[in-house]
């Protein structure tokens, strides 16, 4: 637990000091500017027991995360459901409803790539399907919508009316990817999340605080794997 002691510092306009770890597992102090190094080494030294509860819990997911590969027979999920990972002799990759394939003789990371790029495509059409169908019944129209590879944020709509949704959605059910849709779409109204916002929500998906859960659920298992 030695490795686990040493830590990297962020000097920031905060004003209190902070302790988390980084996605790879190690330890960082948040630290308002002109914090002395002795003040962070008794703080980091005063939290030991915390590092000491969660870092082994931490390290497991980052060493799981950087071990995830994919092969044949393995099941990816696609709108809450699970597929197999099937072997083809053509060379060429996709889902066709029934399951995910790609040639036989892709390599491990190869073979990543291509689902990846499956899922991309995947995530265009039915994204652009479902914002489509869900802005007609709110009476709203954004200005477009694209796909990007966002890990920790599942969409976006900035001022202009433009929205974006990560790819990794779209592993989620139907619902919880409307709830997503909705709520980007709902920012075309309310930039910010008042209860106004939270009200104009509700009206179109009364349970959206179930499909929030589910959300979370779901990046805990990302968390533990590395796609790209």
């Amino acid at each position: 637990m030695e490795k686990a002691q040493e830590f990297i510092i962020k000097y920031t306009k905060r004003k209190s000091l902070r302790l988390s770890f980084t996605k790879d597992a190690l330890i960082e102090v948040r630290a308002p500017l002109g914090t002395s190094r002795k003040i962070i080494d008794d703080f980091v030294k005063n939290h030991h027991d915390w590092i000491e509860k969660y870092y082994a819990a931490v390290k497991k997911q980052v060493d799981s995360r950087d071990g995830f590969h994919l092969s044949f027979g393995d099941q990816l999920l696609f709108f809450g459901k699970t597929y197999d990972l099937v072997p083809m002799d053509e060379k060429n990759s996709g889902f066709n409803g029934e399951c995910f394939y790609a040639h036989r003789m892709l390599g491990s990371q190869e073979l990543k790539n291509e689902v990846v790029t499956t899922y991309r495509d995947l995530a265009q059409q039915v994204l652009v399907q479902q914002v489509e169908s869900i802005s007609q019944h709110m009476k709203l129209k954004p200005q477009s919508v694209k796909i990007n590879g966002a890990k920790s944020r599942w969409g976006s709509c900035s001022s202009k009316g433009r929205l974006n949704f990560s790819w990794y959605l779209v592993m989620a059910d139907e619902a919880t990817v409307n709830y997503v849709v909705v709520h980007e779409l709902a920012h075309l109204l309310e930039m910010n999340h008042s209860p106004k916002f939270w009200k104009i929500v509700e009206q179109i998906l009364p349970n959206y605080q179930q499909e929030k859960k589910k959300l979370k659920e779901l990046q805990k298992t990302l968390i533990t794997q590395k796609w790209e």
